[in-house]
């Protein structure tokens, strides 16, 4: 895929997204810990994220480390992905590496066949809802009391484009 083979250049740094495997999940858990209060993946979540679910778990690399991840599940029934997870270190931000790596997982799941991508963030949560609106995607709903803390998560969806022929024609064919 396009996103595993080429580099973006980001902070003048080359940034590769790829994949994620079992050995990243330690970095996995270090950036969940650094960028989350509460509602944090756990190594299982990851472990299961990685090895076993339907759907991409993909890591940004720069400089050889992990900067950042996101994890985009798909479901049978359904034509939409979920970005169930999504974080990059506080170190990386601000320098084009969410953007980048959103941009991946969207065309991780237009791969797989799902016409859209959904998601929650948190209502207070002030710069991933900028990044969200920004890169397309739309508000179509809310969870009031979603969040550990009683924060409600706004739900938002971004279409996507249709792939070039040859490409997965739905979410669920995904062994």
């Amino acid at each position: 895929m396009r996103h595993e083979i080429a580099s973006v250049h980001c902070a003048a740094t080359p940034l590769a997204f790829r994949r994620a495997a079992a050995t990243d999940i330690p970095a996995l858990l270090l950036i969940e810990a650094v960028s989350f209060p509460t509602d944090r993946m756990t190594a299982r979540n990851f472990r299961y994220a990685v090895t076993q679910a339907k759907g991409a778990c993909m890591v940004a690399v720069q400089d050889g480390r992990v900067v950042g991840y996101g994890q985009i599940a798909v479901h049978a029934r359904t034509p939409n992905g979920r970005l169930s997870s999504f974080a990059v270190h506080p170190d990386n931000r601000r320098s084009g590496v969410a953007r980048a790596l959103l941009r991946a997982l969207e065309d991780e799941a237009a791969a797989l066949g799902c016409g859209a991508v959904r998601l929650e963030v948190r209502r207070d949560n002030t710069a991933a809802l900028a990044l969200y609106l920004r890169s397309g995607y739309v508000q179509f709903g809310q969870y009031p009391d979603y969040y550990e803390d009683g924060m409600t998560a706004l739900r938002l969806e971004k279409r996507l484009q249709k792939q070039p022929k040859g490409a997965r024609t739905s979410c669920f064919d995904i062994g």
